[in-house]
């Protein structure tokens, strides 16, 4: 589908797209499309040329690897008005595989033609760095928790930060990806992640309801993300 004024008043609210001209966010637009997505639908597999990048308009998207055995880890999950694969366009091939988790709409924009707009605008290059050094330091931090925290850390650091900034004693929260997602984002295995629900619950942290959560005491979970050992 071709992209329409509204759809690149959309792309203008991107961070990477803010310092292009009207006339450059036009000529990123002329070279782009929105993809509808079903849910489950795959958008790139890992090692296919990498063309495009994309933007998140609505629905959610996952990146992940298959183990040989056919496992699924997800990488990393991209909501609206999230860039994914934007940095692959300087290594030729996707490292994931994306798909939409559910119903979703997604800017495809041709690396090619952006690559030439970076050889003329400095702004838009260190946007672009910026975001992934961003990337870089998330992976950093991903490393660290899955080697130095355990399964019950990162659960209960997951729903932490799920709660609106202000929120101090108690929050409902509502789970946006299936909760066997979740478990393969924080490398912990569905049953496991069962277990550790049950023992939130039991313990009068947490209370449940299909995709509903009530954090009952914010304090105890803030204390469990922190403990080590």
């Amino acid at each position: 589908m071709a992209l329409t004024q509204q759809h690149i008043e959309q792309i203008r609210q991107c961070t990477l797209f803010a310092p292009l001209s009207d006339a450059e966010l036009k000529q990123v637009a002329s070279h782009g499309h929105l993809v509808e997505l079903n849910a489950g639908q795959i958008i790139f597999s890992q090692g296919e040329s990498c063309h495009q990048f994309y933007l998140v308009q609505r629905g959610m998207i996952k990146l992940y690897r298959l183990s040989v055995d056919g496992t699924e880890k997800v990488m990393d999950l991209a909501a609206p008005k999230q860039l994914f694969a934007e940095a692959v366009m300087f290594t030729g091939k996707y490292p994931l595989h994306a798909a939409a988790i559910e119903p979703s709409t997604v800017f495809a924009f041709d690396c090619m033609n952006f690559i030439a707009l970076l050889k003329n605008n400095n702004e838009l290059c260190f946007i672009l760095m910026s975001s992934m050094s961003h990337c870089l330091n998330g992976m950093i931090n991903e490393i660290d928790r899955l080697t130095l925290h355990s399964g019950t850390q990162r659960l209960a650091e997951y729903l932490l930060e799920q709660v609106p900034e202000g929120v101090m004693q108690s929050s409902c929260i509502r789970l946006l990806v299936p909760k066997l997602v979740i478990a393969s984002r924080l490398g912990i295995q569905p049953e496991t992640f069962s277990r550790i629900m049950a023992r939130l619950r039991s313990d009068g942290m947490i209370e449940t309801h299909n995709d509903t959560i009530l954090l009952k005491d914010l304090d105890a979970l803030r204390c469990l993300a922190a403990c080590h050992g």
